[in-house]
């Protein structure tokens, strides 16, 4: 009889842990900012992070946080150079929570 309540106990956190998950997180890119951008002949895709703007020597761009929706100042880079990825894990000041993110460059075809 206790394998059965353990079982059920386990069931019921899952389901409301997986409920509480949906319910708080994704909250997506920045509002005014994109995922993807062309520039000459680069194009810019961003992963856990929205472009700003963006040309052939600097690239701005901005970072929500996927759990508490804490919209990061804009940081500026130097624009990748085709087929390099910029990578750091962002750390929410908000929450604790650690995004990896990305931008991409690649040769527009």
């Amino acid at each position: 009889m206790k394998h059965k309540n353990t079982l059920a106990i386990i069931v019921s956190a899952l389901l409301s842990t997986g409920l509480m998950s949906a319910l708080s997180g994704c909250y997506g890119i920045p509002k005014g900012t994109t995922e993807m951008i062309t520039v000459d002949q680069l194009q810019l895709k961003a992963t856990s992070a929205g472009i700003v703007r963006a040309n052939t020597l600097k690239t701005t761009y901005q970072v929500r946080c996927a759990v508490c929706g804490f919209q990061s100042e804009e940081k500026t880079i130097r624009t990748p150079k085709p087929d390099n990825t910029y990578i750091v894990d962002w750390l929410c000041p908000n929450c604790g929570h650690s995004q990896i993110i990305m931008i991409q460059s690649f040769e527009k075809k």
